[in-house]
């Protein structure tokens, strides 16, 4: 039987949340952290990416926050998206090489 692994939903660090003094800004900044929590790595590096650029966004650092994301990976996902993606591996969620490499066994002879 397989288990269902469940994708944590960041909670939101902005002030606003924090404090609960707007109940639509809470409700707007869940529903981004429950939208964020369903996307693959790439996903939501685009997503962050995209909201940092409208006109009336948050700025990265408050992105960041609210999100739970670091702010260099917002300017990743901006970058990526001012380059129509065309850099970003169809097949592959990472470029080839990315992660670890390998562990080398060692044996005793």
């Amino acid at each position: 039987m397989a288990s269902e692994v469940e994708n944590e939903v960041h909670e939101c660090e902005c002030d606003i949340c924090k404090a609960g003094l707007d109940s639509e800004t809470i409700r707007l900044h869940r529903q981004m952290n429950l939208l964020l929590s369903q996307l693959n790595e790439p996903q939501r590096r685009w997503f962050a990416g995209f909201l940092s650029q409208k006109p009336d966004s948050p700025s990265d650092r408050q992105l960041a926050r609210i999100m739970g994301l670091d702010e260099k990976t917002i300017r990743r996902g901006r970058r990526e998206l001012d380059a129509e993606l065309t850099d970003v591996p169809q097949d592959r969620q990472r470029r080839e090489g990315g992660g670890r490499l390998p562990a080398e066994k060692k044996t005793r002879s």
